[in-house]
């Protein structure tokens, strides 16, 4: 039966009694912490969600029990996204815990708006069942294993508390415990076979064992202080309290800077301070999708802080490694940390609902963000600003000791290079990550203190040894961007060079250049309709943002007319064979997509040109989209799914970490890997294509998306992405590059708009996209929801064809971000070279938009033809 039948079944009269039912066996999964629901509504973290047959009266009070044990604080609502369905959220996390183990869930005394009262209803809920590790993808998990490692960051270990002695009780309180986060909602959710928590990873380790006292207390699911004498025995047990500080983030919906948020909760507060007189030692560890705020290390004494960002599936064996010392922490962090949300310069022009209302993705309201910080994000501001924060930019702590030693320091009309020495001084084998930096000469620009120009993470160093690393820098990546010039040029004067393993990184050596250089000739593209005031190191006044133009635009309706961008024409001369092309040959030649797509009617390209809907619906297994398949052609299935971390299903397999934490590794041959294994994974599930990587710039740490995007810094952000993408087409899969560009908010996102000196967006936030094609070029690039200067960026001529295509040489294709058809215009896309509309529909509600818009002459047919030739040499390519 279908759910259209399952659903017309149902009792829905005036004199029907409402009824409550969930779809197929309840089974509750207490790993996944948040639910699919979270990113709609954050009330239904860690709820069961069960649907009502009518609409409901949320004035009518019910009694929701499971064993006996009342449960207050249910979620009763409708929502928009389910067709205004009413449900029912149960929150059971900390209740039902225990693999495999059934719980009687009883409901009664809701009302519907008819005035009935429910017959009292009884539901089993069942605790997941417990999966075992299958030899055949160890490998693939060991890959998971080693990133969630090497993405840990240590930031304090005084009086070396850290690796903690073996035989350690470790006492663990907060809700942390069982709101253990493996990963990110929405698109950058993960969908593992099993995951371990780190509960779970100290009760199989054979290092530590666990109060187990303290994991009864908190099923409470709040972080309340502990009764006396559970503290008591808690110290008879260990002299070290260790604290779990969590935070969920994703898609759909930015976090703000309320408590509880950036700042900590009052209740955790509290609970802190009586950790931090009652034991000797305290430990926090943060299992949080974004930079929080630290300041509660000095006010509390904190002995050893753990940053572990979304670890994946096997996330608390991860620790539980670096806490017995088996594991030495090796990463580093990919955002500067501020003492204050405040001292971040993006704060002024973020949308922060701190004493607003909180905008999800499709929220109507049309909201203006303007980029006043320019080219001072993260780092580059707080070094050049002279502003001390609370953990640098590249910063991490290790067991042992290394030295880092720089010779050989050349400049070459094309390159700068150097040798690097790394060597372990210490008594423990470990990694150390190389980090340049490059000081570049104010001129007619002036320039950050402080810009990352080259990492490399070294070896498994044993005491004592070296290892020695070959750099080579090309010049192109020292440029700065001259709008006067619209050129990347190198201005004359000394360019300093700094080696470490951070931001605060050593003076190493120094190259004269005598005269600018223009390194790369372009055009000035995208740039703002009027000027806007930016940062500047130079004009009285100017140190920090005002904040004065953002926020919601009153009266906006839309984002057309849209500002003026160039024309670039569309090169599509092929001639009607004589013979017809196949898509089997097509396979095997991809020169012979153009002939292909010169045989199809204007019905048919506009068939293609737009999805063939998602499988997001009940009956779907969560595939994004797919390409339709027009009759007569051969063409194959072309699913896509999202995956950052996995393959984004409704299927069990690989649940790496959020990109975040990838890129805390700072190692880029395992970001190669894990790319690699959630290709394979993905081969093996039918999927040729995965929309990852995402790698917008760290801009607020407050973005909703801050997990599964890389870093502050383009480079770091550029290459992780880069190799990423590598690993997942050396699979088979196509790669996708998103979300193109400054898409760095998830209020209103849809309606939002950035506004940006082209500088700015050359510099840092085009940057990364630029820097990870040099890496590998992908075989498509997904545009953002947002506006940018003006336009929106997935109809952004300039952006897709003057950018991504005339200067860096993409030739695959490009797609929208889903439904972004809401506020954009479909022709408007099509003509400016957006290929595929996502996710569309199977009848002709977009594909007409396109037929009328060729006939009318608002796109090209020559654009629609080469559009959709790339759509079909990429499928060639991985289908």
């Amino acid at each position: 039966m279908g759910m259209e039948d399952f659903f017309a079944q149902l009792p829905r009269g005036k004199e029907d009694k409402p009824l409550l039912f969930g779809m197929g066996e309840l089974v509750y999964d207490f790993h996944d912490i948040d639910g699919l629901y979270f990113m709609l509504d954050r009330r239904l973290s860690g709820c069961m969600i069960l649907m009502w047959a009518k609409p409901m009266n949320p004035d009518v009070k019910g009694t929701v029990t499971l064993n006996g044990r009342d449960i207050q604080q249910y979620v009763l609502t409708s929502m928009v996204q389910m067709g205004y369905m009413w449900i029912l959220g149960v929150p059971l996390r900390g209740l039902v815990a225990e693999y495999g183990k059934e719980y009687t869930l009883h409901v009664e005394g809701f009302a519907d708006t008819d005035g009935n009262i429910m017959d009292p209803q009884d539901f089993t809920v069942k605790g997941i069942n417990k999966v075992e590790p299958q030899p055949m993808y160890a490998k693939h998990e060991a890959v998971a294993l080693q990133t969630a490692t090497e993405g840990i960051v240590l930031l304090e270990n005084k009086c070396q508390l850290l690796p903690l002695a073996k035989g350690t009780t470790i006492n663990l309180f907060g809700k942390g415990i069982y709101q253990f986060r493996n990963g990110a909602v929405g698109a950058g959710k993960i969908t593992p076979r099993y995951s371990v928590d780190l509960k779970e990873a100290i009760r199989d380790s054979k290092e530590f064992a666990l109060n187990e006292e303290l994991v009864d207390f908190y099923s409470c699911d709040a972080d309340k202080i502990p009764p006396a004498e559970l503290l008591q025995g808690a110290k008879e047990k260990s002299d070290t309290a260790v604290m779990l500080i969590t935070r969920a983030a994703g898609e759909n919906m930015d976090s703000s800077s309320a408590k509880g948020e950036y700042y900590l909760s009052d209740a955790e507060d509290a609970l802190m301070k009586i950790l931090s007189e009652e034991f000797a030692h305290l430990m926090v560890i943060l299992n949080v999708g974004y930079p929080i705020d630290v300041s509660f290390v000095e006010r509390n004494d904190v002995d050893a802080l753990l940053y572990t960002g979304f670890s994946g599936m096997l996330g608390g064996p991860a620790i539980v490694n670096i806490l017995s010392g088996k594991e030495n922490p090796s990463g580093k962090l990919t955002d500067t940390w501020a003492k204050d949300y405040f001292d971040i310069p993006s704060s002024r022009n973020f949308y922060d609902c701190v004493d607003k209302p909180r905008l999800d993705a499709d929220c109507t309201d049309f909201v203006d963000t303007c980029y006043e910080e320019d080219i001072y994000v993260g780092y580059r501001y707080f070094t050049t600003f002279h502003k001390k924060p609370a953990y640098p930019f590249g910063y991490g702590l290790s067991y042992t000791d290394f030295v880092i030693e720089a010779e050989d320091l050349q400049y070459t009309k094309n390159n700068v290079s150097l040798i690097v020495h790394v060597k372990n001084m210490g008594e423990r084998a470990g990694k150390e990550v190389v980090q340049i930096y490059v000081q570049k000469p104010d001129g007619v620009l002036e320039k950050p203190k402080r810009e990352l120009i080259f990492f490399e993470k070294s070896c498994l160093l044993q005491p004592g040894e070296t290892q020695s690393i070959q750099v080579d820098i090309p010049n192109r990546h020292l440029t700065s961007y001259s709008e006067e010039k619209a050129a990347y040029i190198l201005e004359p004067g000394t360019y300093q060079i700094f080696v470490g393993n951070s931001m605060d990184a050593s003076y190493c050596g120094e190259f004269q250049i005598q005269r600018e250089e223009i390194i790369k000739q372009v055009a000035n593209r995208m740039q703002p309709q009027q000027k806007i005031r930016t940062m500047s190191k130079w004009e009285k006044g100017a140190e920090f943002p005002e904040g004065k133009y953002s926020g919601i635009q009153e009266g906006k309706g839309s984002f057309e007319p849209y500002a003026k961008r160039s024309s670039y024409p569309a090169v599509f001369e092929t001639e009607k064979p004589e013979e017809p092309v196949t898509f089997a040959d097509v396979r095997k030649n991809s020169k012979l997509a153009e002939r292909f797509t010169v045989q199809l009617s204007l019905e048919e390209l506009a068939r293609i040109s737009i999805g063939a809907s998602a499988g997001w619906g009940m009956e779907g297994v969560g595939e994004a989209g797919r390409v339709y398949q027009i009759e007569g052609y051969d063409l194959p299935e072309f699913p896509v799914s999202d995956g950052n971390s996995g393959v984004n299903l409704r299927v069990s397999n690989i649940g790496m970490p959020s990109g975040a934490t990838i890129a805390s590794t700072f190692n880029k041959a395992l970001s190669e890997q894990v790319g690699r294994v959630i290709g394979e994974e993905a081969r093996e599930l039918g999927m040729p294509m995965i929309l990852a990587p995402a790698l917008n710039i760290h801009r607020n740490p407050l973005n909703g998306r801050q997990p599964e995007y890389f870093s502050e810094d383009p480079y770091q952000a550029g290459m992780m992405a880069g190799y990423y993408a590598k690993g997942l087409e050396s699979a088979g899969v196509a790669s996708c590059m998103k979300h193109m560009l400054a898409n760095n908010c998830e209020s209103s996102r849809k309606r939002n708009q950035s506004i940006i000196s082209e500088r700015a967006l050359r510099e840092i936030y085009f940057k990364a996209f630029e820097l990870a094609m040099e890496v590998q070029m992908p075989a498509t690039v997904m545009t953002g929801y947002n506006a940018c200067n003006g336009c929106p960026t997935a109809a952004d001529e300039d952006l897709i064809q003057g950018l991504l295509r005339e200067e860096n040489g993409f030739d695959g294709f490009v797609m929208t971000d889903w439904t972004s058809y809401d506020t954009v215009d479909v022709a408007a896309m099509i003509d400016a070279g957006n290929c595929w509309i996502t996710p569309g529909s199977l009848d002709d509600t977009y594909t007409s938009q396109i037929v009328n818009g060729v006939k009318e002459g608002r796109i090209r047919l020559k654009r629609l033809q080469e559009n959709v030739a790339f759509i079909i040499k990429t499928m060639a390519r991985f289908a």
